[in-house]
């Protein structure tokens, strides 16, 4: 069982908006983005590939219930914090006999959870890494500056608290976007993940694509 940990002081002023300066932060790894509207809907595609390594299989495949966490945000170029946050989570069990793949994935739009049933780690790497049309959010909501994307992969999140505010912002996400009283911790949480340097061995993979202009986005395809 992974150990409660307390969350850093940083969260109560990332609650209010408020920015952290001179905080540490890995360097991210570039991550290739598409972002298009679509009925004043934000939706981004991320190629995510980096953070499944063929290393991953036997992890995953170790017989327990494994999780992966998976956060995008639409964040200024020279900000941090984030206009628009997307969050899920796999929850992935390996059936020894069958040597199948349970998957169990729960968003904003399904926070019940869909599960499939994935026949090998190829397939299944494919549905972690190619992330396609996640709702982000209203396009209303998108900075009027240069903006970036980023995301954040997470192998079994080490703290309890960390997956509950997942799990609180996939079960209201609306919550995160308005700006009455503590509403806006959702989204501070979500931030803080985005924002705060992983511990060494942590299982976490921080991406960050090239800077958007607003009139970049497409029209959907």
């Amino acid at each position: 069982m992974n150990p409660r940990r307390t969350w850093p002081a940083a969260l109560a002023a990332l609650a209010l908006g408020a920015a952290v300066p001179g905080l540490a932060r890995a360097q991210p790894s570039p991550l290739v983005a598409r972002l298009a509207v679509e009925n004043g809907r934000v939706l981004a595609s991320v190629d995510l590939s980096a953070a499944f390594g063929p290393s991953l299989e036997r992890e995953l495949g170790n017989g327990l219930t494994n999780v992966v966490a998976v956060y995008v945000a639409v964040l200024p170029e020279r900000g941090r914090t984030p206009a628009l946050v997307h969050g899920r989570v796999f929850e992935i069990l390996y059936d020894v006999w069958e040597e199948t793949y349970a998957v169990t994935l729960k968003d904003p739009h399904v926070p019940q959870g869909v599960r499939t049933v994935v026949r090998d780690f190829a397939t299944l790497r494919t549905l972690l890494a190619d992330e396609r049309s996640l709702d982000l959010g209203p396009s209303s909501l998108l900075p009027k500056e240069p903006f970036v994307v980023e995301a954040r992969v997470e192998l079994n999140p080490l703290s309890k608290e960390q997956l509950q505010r997942t799990r609180e912002f996939i079960a209201n996400p609306a919550a995160g976007t308005r700006a009455t009283g503590g509403s806006r911790s959702v989204l501070g949480a979500v931030a803080s993940f985005l924002l705060r340097e992983p511990e060494p061995g942590s299982g976490v993979h921080l991406f960050r694509s090239r800077p958007f202009g607003p009139g970049e986005l497409l029209a959907p395809r």
